[in-house]
């Protein structure tokens, strides 16, 4: 029987997009207070990103926003004329690296705002760069929000000095889009769809690259039916990534061949990696953690309050405690080792169409109405 669909696709774009790094923080509990609300200028569709003493996010049509975390005060603004894509934005902790509207990328100071660099990469920019050891992997889109669509375009994965915005390398795909790059120690992950005539009945042709993240020469490729991957994880054994058919996949890097599939039951937005596991909610109420390597079981928690209030987004991981939002605005914290429910919480937002930002002890959400929310 086929898994719900049509209730879900008001929420696929914006999963389809990526998310960015989980930041670090202190650990939350269950006594959350608001201390503050702002009214932004569009619908918040991206996960904020606390940085330091610092909220980003780029709420739709506006500018990158930069906000005090204690006060949710404006500290600086990035507002090109071309404009900015709402969900291409990631930092490495000292910059943040955003995509522009016309093929550009821009690396600014996180504390001021300033422009360091900013590079004509002639492709858009519309997911999260991949940040890893001062190198900037940026995935680009020939289809995609407010773009003529190019199915025979191809997409290239650019490699970036994080502090001059030199080009390292750039590898071109046969993919039209690309979503935010993974990797292991050893190897470079980047995937997205690709134009063939043949119709498919649920999901779409997908490619995945293997990569030298030295060189970005190609070392394999994986294709499948699942539509486009909505996030890449890699083990050192594993590449695991779920797409718009709702399977996750883990794909074996010794072979490049499938090694397990996981029906998740139902839609499934995102999902989180760490180590050897991966954690993901599916709309029909569940959190799983399964084994990254071999597609077993961990845990599954049911989440309770009602149908559908499934979870937004990916969870986040801080110290063993595995934190989410759901639909219907409640905060739960689970132990990561086991799924028990440690505590939860409400909100006072039930209009939230993204994960919310955890750092340094501070809760930060954003809705579809523009307003963002910091809990203490």
């Amino acid at each position: 029987m086929k898994k719900r669909r049509f209730f879900f696709l008001i929420l696929f774009l914006p999963t389809l997009l990526g998310c960015s790094p989980q930041p670090r923080a202190l650990a939350l509990n269950k006594d959350l207070s608001l201390a503050w609300t702002i009214q932004t200028d569009g619908a918040i569709n991206h996960p904020p990103l606390i940085v330091g003493d610092i909220v980003l996010l780029a709420p739709a049509g506006a500018p990158l926003l930069a906000l005090d975390l204690a006060t949710g005060a404006t500290k600086w603004t990035f507002a090109p004329p071309e404009g900015i894509w709402e969900r291409a934005y990631a930092s490495d902790g000292r910059r943040v690296f955003v995509g522009v509207k016309g093929g550009g990328l821009a690396a600014l100071n996180v504390k001021n705002g300033k422009v360091i660099w900013q590079k004509e990469l002639g492709i858009n920019v519309q997911v999260p760069p991949f940040i890893d050891d001062g190198i900037v992997y940026a995935s680009t889109a020939f289809v995609g929000p407010e773009l003529t669509p190019d199915v025979h375009g191809r997409a290239k994965l650019f490699a970036l000095d994080a502090q001059t915005g030199k080009e390292i390398w750039a590898f071109e795909s046969d993919d039209y889009i690309l979503q935010t790059a993974a990797r292991n120690r050893e190897t470079l992950f980047v995937g997205g769809n690709f134009y063939d005539p043949r119709p498919i009945d649920e999901g779409g042709h997908t490619r995945i690259y293997a990569l030298d993240p030295a060189t970005g020469a190609p070392l394999w490729k994986y294709e499948s039916e699942d539509g486009f991957p909505k996030r890449l994880y890699a083990t050192e054994e594993t590449l695991v990534f779920v797409g718009y058919q709702d399977f996750m996949n883990g794909v074996d890097l010794a072979t490049g061949k499938l090694g397990w599939r996981f029906d998740t039951g139902n839609w499934t937005p995102s999902f989180l990696g760490a180590e050897n596991a991966i954690y993901f909610s599916s709309a029909n109420t569940q959190v799983f953690a399964v084994n990254a390597d071999t597609g077993e079981s961990i845990w599954q928690f049911d989440i309770p309050a009602g149908t559908f209030n499934y979870l937004l987004d990916a969870p986040i991981l801080l110290d063993g405690v595995l934190y989410f939002l759901t639909q219907q605005g409640n905060f739960f914290a689970l132990d990561a080792s086991s799924g028990q429910l440690l505590w939860q919480a409400e909100t006072e937002v039930s209009t939230a169409r993204t994960s919310p930002a955890v750092g340094n002890g501070w809760l930060i959400i954003g809705d579809i109405e523009g307003r963002l929310f910091g809990y203490r």
